[in-house]
């Protein structure tokens, strides 16, 4: 089962780490902040995919067609936590190269009302909010997350004899 969790969850994440930079580097500059988190929160959610494929994989290949949801369980929260792992990294070397670049980015498209806001929402945030180690955690948290909600419901439906 570990053999299979660590192939699934860095397959999940290395495909979100690479659609992330390009990503960056071929849709954020030129088409905007919008469209760049609609492709980078579409991406996460169909690389967490992998979890329900890693299941019927063991389902249907290691364990004779059927699973436990303790089983379901293990193979999802574990292929969530390396594919978290994995882009966590991935976010962390992200923020330390393209900080400036990317907070910079954040703002372009805001107007004035939007950009005072934003300024004074920034005055009164953290520092430590501004380091990678940070936005690796909080990269993390969100994958968790995601694949928590994905997790339950492939354990529910693959849970079920025939699926």
């Amino acid at each position: 089962m570990k053999n299979l969790i660590l192939k699934y969850g860095i397959i999940s994440g290395l495909i979100s780490s690479i659609v992330g930079t390009l990503n960056w580097f071929v849709i954020a500059k030129p088409l905007g902040v919008t469209i760049s988190q609609t492709v980078g929160f579409t991406t996460i959610a169909l690389v967490l995919l992998c979890i329900p494929l890693g299941v019927k994989y063991y389902k249907n290949n290691i364990n004779n067609g059927v699973i436990s949801l303790k089983e379901s369980f293990k193979i999802g929260f574990g292929i969530t936590s390396v594919s978290g792992i994995v882009m966590a990294i991935h976010s962390i070397i992200f923020f330390a190269l393209q900080k400036d670049e990317f907070l910079e980015w954040q703002i372009q498209d805001m107007t004035d009302a939007e950009l005072l806001v934003h300024n004074q929402q920034m005055a009164e945030t953290p520092d430590f909010v501004f380091t990678p180690l940070f936005q690796g955690l909080v990269m993390f948290v969100m994958v968790f997350l995601f694949g928590a909600l994905i997790t339950f419901i492939t354990a529910y439906l693959f849970r079920k004899k025939g699926v």
